[in-house]
């Protein structure tokens, strides 16, 4: 008896002098700590990634946010855990939230960098959910029109308390919820003093540019890598209502005395009664409204944008920070709202980059997007090119967004833009674009052009150029203005766009119309374009429906809808060599407009397992220019055998012309990728990556010879197939330092996302491409990226033997390209 009490007061003491200090820190628990948990495998790898992107936990309650926890398994883990809460700024509190996708945003580009911006505002300063309007709410990544009006319509009931009134907004969804969480608090603090932040991002790298996903969306004819690409962004921000910002950029390879800047200085979120002034703009600003068919500014293409998901606009008037030179805007703007009604308005006077004609330097034929911008073009020959091209057109460009809002769920829209310009549009395609090396005269000469092989005497006329008619259908004026002394041409466009929700169901559209009579409240006779959606969500299923329909002769520089190409794909723009100077091939390669197309697009995503997530878009389409009919079929599917295995299996259709023997190019396209990813603690990771792609084309007589003679007709009939093979590595040593790298063997074409570049290669006779890229983050303020990459080819070769200059012969040489690019990215906070 005596042993037995000795032996529970021993208990006891041990009990007292190390239970209460044997709780383990849930935000510093180690690998080994978290074993001895009663944790499964899944779930400990589960805390590791959270707390590698997030740093720490609020409360141990958050576990029961987590994939694979129930309250039951926080109620077990309570006796053993604890959370101390590190102490942070509110500032760098905010930061650390999402650590993973901020690193993603500084790094963004193309059309999401608009976007990106107003994410890191808002993870740096999260706004209160119960001040959020419509357009705050739709700019959050991954929330659909549905979410945000299940969040208006709970705002309606009371005050959003917390997350429990948030996860009971009628019609919001799981995956609504989690994205929008990050970026909200639900309380203002009014005793708060505004604190200025600040946030700069310096940015050098050489690797080439590509203006879209396609072959041709590589350019390389003006790369040079002895002049990197300089961009740097600095914001200041003071409390919520005041924002500066300053940008600098030289595309890769520009001149030395060519570069862009832009300033802006903006008031926003000014309460006035029940009316919010949601931005005042003074410098650089960016316009985006609808489905971006009659206004949107941006430099960049992105094919198949339909606004939900990852392909988003930035809705409304936003201080611009993005890397875009020539379509963007330079004044004022005002933006302001209430519950029921919203008005945009924007003036602006900016140079633009264009194309002077040959007749006559008060005319010019098209805008044109360089990059890099050349001023005389890739040659210098003055004889071609009459006038420089950079900053040769003034434009003034004025216009706004009425919309009202009688219920929520429902919005109305107009909007109107005009655009006056200090020299005529006049295009004139034969006297100023096309020609050639040997075309010595810059109007058609039936006598010289076809021996000189002048694009002169093909244009319109080259049945693989069977898109040639959309160069026809450029827009051109001539008229003075009321509003600016200076103007010689204009351009009008307007149109009406709508979103109405019900239930679990969202239809949007937008209508836009060119002026050609200057009547532009009268809609329907003029050349138009619109785009019609409905997307239907549901927790593990949506589907998404869009049909446009883009009238050749609606050449709107402003339009960025729906498109699977740009402009002018499939014209003589293609073809560099039939050009006055191959910079003129930017017209199609450049081009941020979508491409004239008649066409309907299903999209829909649905988990039918816990294991596997299924996806399958589906387009159709008819080109307006030539009539040319095109299929996409993509498919993908998503499976995880077990927690921290991923397979991805995406298989691709894609023809032209296939249901018409006469059509004079068509192809049949197949590709299937295979992706393997093994996913580790702290986010670490292994990918194995397999492609494999085939294309078949047409015969091409005229690289056979004669076919009236027999002679063999399979030429150009049957495409290489491509394939690739290579490994992804990620390893995160602790949440300062990280490295990524690569290795590829590439033969024939290939996309892929290097780090945070987008790249396309191109190599028939294969290639090696190797890279391996830095993170280091010594604390909270400060990020420091480097990459690195290299890539060799030996491309084939007739030649069988050569003489040097020093008189040596060379046997069957074999001949090696290597080519090597950095990026260098320097951003800080504070």
């Amino acid at each position: 008896m005596v042993l037995r009490n000795r032996a529970l007061i021993l208990t006891l003491g041990l009990s007292l002098l190390f239970g209460s200090g044997q709780k383990i820190d849930l935000n510093e628990a180690t690998s080994a700590e978290l074993a001895t948990l009663p944790l499964s495998v899944e779930q400990i790898l589960t805390i590791e990634q959270y707390l590698s992107a997030n740093r720490y936990f609020k409360t141990i309650y958050d576990l029961a946010e987590l994939p694979g926890f129930s309250i039951d398994d926080v109620h077990k883990l309570k006796p053993h855990v604890e959370v101390r809460i590190p102490e942070l700024s509110d500032f760098l509190e905010n930061s650390t939230v999402a650590a993973y996708k901020v690193d993603q945003w500084l790094a963004a580009e193309g059309n999401t960098e608009g976007l990106s911006e107003i994410w890191l505002d808002r993870s740096f300063d999260p706004a209160d959910i119960n001040t959020m309007n419509y357009d705050d709410l739709i700019a959050l990544p991954n929330l659909s029109p549905i979410d945000v009006v299940a969040v208006l319509k709970q705002q309606r009931r009371g005050k959003i308390k917390g997350s429990f009134e948030l996860r009971n907004a009628p019609g919001i969804s799981y995956y609504g919820y989690r994205n929008l969480i990050d970026f909200i608090r639900f309380e203002t603090d009014s005793l708060a003093k505004p604190r200025p932040h600040a946030r700069i991002t310096q940015l050098f790298r050489t690797v080439p540019v590509t203006t879209n996903p396609d072959d041709e969306g590589l350019v390389l004819a003006f790369a040079d890598a002895s002049r990197p690409e300089n961009y740097l962004k600095a914001s200041i921000v003071y409390g919520n209502h005041l924002k500066a910002g300053y940008v600098f950029r030289k595309n890769m390879g520009d001149p030395e005395d060519i570069f862009s800047e832009k300033k802006y200085f903006s008031i926003e979120k000014v309460n006035w009664g029940p009316i919010r002034l949601d931005r005042l703009v003074l410098g650089n600003y960016s316009a985006s409204f609808g489905q971006g068919v009659v206004m949107e500014t941006g430099d960049f293409f992105s094919p198949r944008r339909t606004g939900y998901g990852f392909t988003k606009r930035a809705e409304g008037i936003y201080p611009d920070a993005t890397r875009s030179i020539e379509y963007v805007l330079n004044g004022a703007a005002l933006q302001f709202s209430s519950p029921w009604f919203r008005g945009a308005f924007f003036g602006s006077k900016a140079p633009r980059d264009a194309i002077i004609n040959a007749d006559s330097i008060s005319s010019f034929t098209s805008l044109i997007v360089m990059q890099p911008r050349l001023p005389w073009g890739a040659n210098g020959d003055t004889t071609k090119i009459y006038h420089k091209l950079t900053s040769s057109v003034t434009e003034v460009t004025w216009g706004g967004n009425l919309r009202i809002s009688p219920m929520i769920g429902l919005n109305i829209g107009f909007t109107f833009y005009e655009s006056l310009y200090d020299r005529e549009l006049a295009p004139q395609v034969i006297n100023t674009i096309t020609g050639g090396v040997d075309d010595t005269s810059p109007e058609f000469d039936s006598a010289t052009d076809y021996d000189a092989y002048s694009g002169d005497a093909f244009y319109l006329q080259y049945m693989t150029n069977s898109a040639d008619p959309e160069i026809a259908a450029m827009y051109g004026s001539a008229g003075k203005s009321d509003l600016w002394d200076r103007a010689l041409s204009f351009r009008r466009v307007s149109g009406l766009d709508f979103t109405y929700v019900v239930g679990n169901i969202a239809f949007q559209g937008e209508y836009g119309e060119l002026s050609l009579d200057n009547k532009i409240l009268k809609l329907g006779n003029d050349p138009h374009a619109y785009v019609l959606t409905a997307y239907i969500q549901f927790d593990n299923l949506n589907i998404l429906a869009l049909h446009r329909n883009y009238d050749l002769e609606f050449d709107n520089p402003y339009q960025r809808s729906f498109s699977n190409y740009q402009r002018f794909k499939t014209t003589i723009l293609e073809d560099s060599y039939w050009l006055e100077d191959p910079v003129y091939s930017y017209l199609y390669s450049g081009n941020p407009q979508p491409q004239a197309e008649v066409g309907t697009f299903l999209s829909g995503r649905y988990q039918f397992h816990r294991s596997f997530v299924g996806t399958l878009n589906w387009d159709t389409w008819t080109r307006q220019a030539d009539k040319a009919k095109y299929y996409r079929t993509v498919a993908t599917i998503d499976w995880r055998p077990v927690f921290n295995y991923r397979i991805n299996i995406r298989q691709k259709w894609q023809e032209r012309g296939a249901l018409d023997v006469a059509h004079p190019s068509p192809f049949e396209s197949r590709e299937t990728r295979i992706r393997v990813t093994l996913r580790m603690s702290r986010f670490n990771q292994f990918v194995l990556l397999y492609a494999r792609g085939h294309t078949t084309f047409s015969p091409r007589p005229r690289l056979t010879g004669n076919a009236l003679v027999g002679a063999d007709m399979i030429v150009g009939d049957v495409g290489s197939p491509d394939e690739t093979i290579g490994i992804n590595l990620t390893h995160n040593f602790d949440t300062h330092f990280s490295i990524r790298g690569g290795s590829l063997y590439i033969q024939g074409f290939l996309w892929y996302f290097e780090d945070t570049d987008f790249r396309i290669f191109n190599y028939e006779a294969g290639a090696v491409h190797n890279w391996i890229a830095f993170n280091f983050s010594p604390n909270p303020h400060l990020s420091l990226r480097f990459k690195v990459s290299h890539t060799i080819n030996y491309p084939s070769t007739r030649i069988t033997a050569g003489q040097t200059s020093m008189d040596y012969w060379v046997r069957n040489p074999l001949v090696n390209n290597q080519n090597t690019d950095f990026r260098i990215q320097l951003d800080y906070a504070i």
